[in-house]
C-alpha cells in the first residue's frame, strides 16, 4: 500500500517535531530543523504530484482570457483549450504559456492604452497573488531564529 504525499510529509514533519527537536541541543540547530519543517510544509502545498494548484491558476487564465477577449486582434491573447489534461506536467506546460502570453500581454498593454485590459491583468495578478498566498506554508521565523515552536 503506498501512502499519499501528504501523509509521507506529515509523517516527516511529526518524526522532526517529537522525536529530533527535543533532542537537539542549542537554539541554532532546532532553528535549523524548523528550516526542514517549513521546506517540507512548503513542498507538501506546492507539489506538483497534485493539479489542484495548476488547476486554480488555469482558471485565473482563463477568467483573464475571458476578460481580454475583446482586445485587438494584434494584442496577444491569452489562449487555452476547452478540454485541459489531467496530468500535472501538462498543466504545468499549459500554465506556462499561458504565462508567457500574459507577459506578451503586459508588454502590449504598456504601448497601448487599454484601460480594460489594465483592469483585467491587476484582477489577474491580484487573484495569483492571493492563490500564491493561500497556498504557501505559514511562515515560522520566529521558530528558526528562536530555535522552539511558537503558540498559533
Amino acid at each position: 500500500m503506498n501512502n499519499s504525499l501528504d501523509r509521507l510529509i506529515e509523517g516527516m514533519v511529526e518524526t522532526l517535531r517529537r522525536e529530533i527537536l527535543p533532542n537537539l541541543e542549542g537554539e541554532f540547530v532546532r532553528g535549523q530543523a524548523y528550516g526542514v519543517i517549513y521546506a517540507l510544509k512548503s513542498l507538501q502545498l506546492r507539489a506538483s504530484w497534485s493539479p489542484a494548484f495548476l488547476l486554480a491558476q488555469i482558471g485565473a487564465l482563463r477568467e483573464l482570457a475571458e476578460a481580454t477577449a475583446e482586445l485587438p486582434a494584434e494584442a496577444p491573447h491569452v489562449l487555452l483549450p476547452d478540454e485541459l489534461p489531467h496530468d500535472a506536467g501538462q498543466l504545468e506546460k499549459l500554465r506556462d504559456t499561458g504565462d508567457a502570453a500574459v507577459s506578451a500581454l503586459i508588454g502590449w498593454l504598456a504601448a497601448h492604452e487599454h484601460p480594460a485590459g489594465d483592469a483585467a491583468v491587476r484582477a489577474y495578478i491580484h487573484r495569483q497573488l492571493k492563490h500564491e498566498l493561500k497556498t504557501s506554508a505559514k511562515p515560522m521565523f520566529a521558530e528558526i531564529s528562536l530555535g522552539k515552536e511558537q503558540e498559533a
